[in-house]
This record gives C-alpha cells, sequence and structure tokens, in this order.
C-alpha cells in the first residue's frame, strides 16, 4: 500500500504541474502539493462512501478489500493522468493565454482537462470494480447499481474537494495575480460557494 500511495502522489503531481503551467510557475509548483492532496483527499472521503454502499448492496467486501480498492483506483487515475501531462503541458505554454479583456483559449484548456480527469476516473473505477465485483460473483443489476454509486461519490466527493482546494488551472486569477494557496469556500464570478451550486449555475445560470 506504501507503494501504491507513492505512485499515486508522484503521478498525481507530474499532472497537477502541467495543468498549473497555464497560468504561471507558481500555480505550477503549488500543484505538485496541491493536486496530490486533492487526490488523496477524495480517496479517502471515497473508501469510507464506498464500504457503505457495498454493506448498502449486501455484498461481502471487507473493510480493508475496500479500501485496497480504493487505493488502487486512485493510483490507476492518477497514473493514467500522468501519461497525459506531456500534452497538458504543450497546451499549457502554447495555447492563447487569458488576458483581462478575453480569456482567450483558457475555457478550451481547462474543458480539455475537465474531461481527461473525468474519463481517467471512469476507466479505474470501471475497470477494478468490475474486476473485483465479478470475483464476488455478483449479480448483474447489484454490479451496475454499485459502479453507478460508486462513479457519482467519486464524482460529488472529488468536484467539492476541487473546488475548496482551488484554483488549480488560474481561473481566479490572471498573470500577476497571487491567490491564496485554497480558496475555500470563496464564491466564484457567478455567486456560487461549492461545487455543487457551481454546476446548477451552469444548468441554470443566474439572473
Amino acid at each position: 500500500m506504501i507503494r501504491a500511495t507513492v505512485v499515486l502522489a508522484l503521478a498525481s503531481a507530474s499532472y497537477g504541474f502541467s495543468i498549473g503551467a497555464s497560468h504561471s510557475w507558481l500555480y505550477a509548483t503549488r500543484n505538485l502539493v496541491k493536486f496530490p492532496l486533492l487526490i488523496l483527499t477524495t480517496a479517502g472521503v471515497c473508501a469510507l462512501a464506498y464500504f457503505v454502499v457495498a454493506r448498502f448492496l449486501a455484498t461481502r467486501l471487507s473493510f480493508v478489500q475496500v479500501q485496497r480498492l480504493v487505493l488502487d483506483i486512485f493510483r490507476d487515475t492518477a497514473v493514467l493522468l500522468a501519461s497525459l501531462s506531456p500534452v497538458s503541458l504543450f497546451l499549457a505554454l502554447t495555447m492563447v493565454q487569458p488576458t483581462r479583456e478575453s480569456l482567450g483559449e483558457y475555457p478550451m484548456f481547462q474543458g480539455l482537462n475537465i474531461c481527461w480527469i473525468a474519463l481517467c476516473g471512469c476507466l479505474a473505477v470501471g475497470q477494478k470494480a468490475r474486476d473485483l465485483l465479478r470475483e464476488h460473483r455478483l449479480d448483474r443489476p447489484h454490479r451496475l447499481a454499485m459502479l453507478t454509486a460508486w462513479l457519482a461519490l467519486s464524482l460529488f466527493a472529488g468536484g467539492q474537494c476541487a473546488w475548496y482546494m482551488r484554483p488549480f488551472f488560474g481561473i481566479g486569477a490572471l498573470k500577476g495575480d497571487s491567490p491564496p494557496f485554497f480558496l475555500g469556500t470563496a464564491p466564484d464570478f457567478r455567486g456560487a460557494r461549492s461545487f455543487y451550486e457551481a454546476v446548477w449555475n451552469l444548468v441554470q445560470p443566474p439572473r
């Protein structure tokens, strides 16, 4: 488990550095700590939540089995993201940078990386959970229910942790600004104070 944790930390630091470079070297170096912390915090929350869901669906997965599963899932997610670090760093250094008048190609860069994070997470959860649940011979409806619940928990836990620990990309400031290490519950430009509120504002923009 120690080796898996070290791999997770190094791989996620690599990816965090690449996305932070889209703003400045300050963001990039901060992300060497912040992105591994995000992954580990999300893994800690999911470790407990996954076990509760497994018990609710009457599976025989032990607490230790679930913890190992979660660590493997987030290690694999971090490794998949690390494999995209060179591409992300290249885009970060070559995109049209945001200014006070225009966001340039920043929205494209941010959206692309969010999609990568979601895709890598889904692949890791799907593969590891499928293998484990097949070993325990769960029927198809139970497997689908557990996979859906675990994916949803990962999304909401990871989203809220990322919201509290932002900025990673630098959307909250332009070059030359130095925001706090964590923005916490500080509102975004639409006034949202949580990940869930921000998502709702995307669906139903405030007037």
